[in-house]
């Protein structure tokens, strides 16, 4: 216990006198590319060169993005299974990215939970990939123990493509909304920094939020995965989804769609909605 600690302590120390230093101080590694400014580790500079290069590997994207291409109009489909078809087909690369990279960030937060359920000393590089992940998906931790383990592993798991995808089609019309069109924003989603997005034509007076607007769709989908997993707002669907693993049951979108239920102002008639669509579509979703 008294090593475990003063490993922690030093590496802490370390992190602390660099503090005024940049992210850091090597070449720039190539997997830092694939992340976005606050999926990215705050300093490595208590690492050496090696360790560097291995967290951001283990943080690295696993597959590679996308080629962009701008939104089609989807308008301008008559038939509207084709419709659906060429939605699903352009967004689903995305989704299936951010899914990959977070089967493998929990695999890696799952091994490292049995090294710790084993008393087994955790390396400099680990301790450092596991504070990244406390840092992204917004979890202030001093000190790491099982409890704030397994409130990380909580976060860090797969959205499935059904709700995304579904979620995505009601919230942007199918791709056709302002602000799908203007901002690749396909899940409504609001900030509240003047000049960050769209206003909405129907603000009410006194309110200040805005509809982000994205640069991509990866971008849009990337912040979607980030609130679901992150926000209080959507603790209960990740209770739902942790009951579904220690259960030994798959991870479904219906199921998470009950999680879903402070997303909008409905409330339960969303959820009702989301998973009524997830039904009706399920044979174009799982093509």
């Amino acid at each position: 216990m008294l090593l475990k600690k003063l490993t922690i302590f030093l590496f802490w120390l370390a992190v602390a006198a660099a503090a005024l230093s940049p992210y850091t101080e090597l070449e720039p590694v190539k997997q830092l590319d694939s992340l976005e400014e606050w999926q990215k580790p705050s300093r490595l500079t208590a690492l050496n060169a090696a360790d560097q290069k291995k967290v951001m590997a283990r943080l690295a994207y696993t597959l590679p993005a996308p080629s962009f291409v701008p939104l089609p109009d989807f308008n301008q489909y008559t038939d509207t299974t084709a419709k659906k078809r060429a939605f699903f087909n352009y967004l689903r690369p995305y989704v299936k990215r951010e899914n990959a990279r977070l089967r493998s960030l929990r695999q890696q937060l799952l091994d490292i939970q049995q090294k710790k359920q084993k008393k087994m000393r955790l390396s400099l590089e680990e301790y450092a990939f596991l504070y990244s992940l406390y840092d992204e998906f917004r979890m202030e931790v001093a000190e790491t123990d099982q409890t704030m383990l397994q409130e990380l592993i909580k976060r860090v798991d797969i959205i499935p493509d059904t709700l995304v995808l579904m979620q995505a089609a009601n919230e942007s019309a199918w791709g056709t909304s302002r602000f799908a069109v203007e901002g690749y924003n396909f899940f409504g989603q609001w900030c509240f920094r003047e000049g960050c997005g769209l206003i909405p034509l129907s603000r009410a007076e006194g309110q200040s939020h805005e509809v982000a607007k994205f640069s991509s769709p990866g971008a849009s989908i990337k912040s979607y995965f980030y609130n679901l997993n992150t926000f209080h707002t959507y603790e209960t669907l990740r209770v739902i989804r942790a009951r579904l693993r220690s259960e030994g049951k798959p991870v479904r979108g219906e199921a998470l769609a009950a999680g879903l239920g402070s997303y909008s102002e409905r409330g339960e008639d969303y959820i009702a909605e989301i998973s009524g669509m997830i039904r009706f579509n399920r044979k174009l979703l799982e093509e």
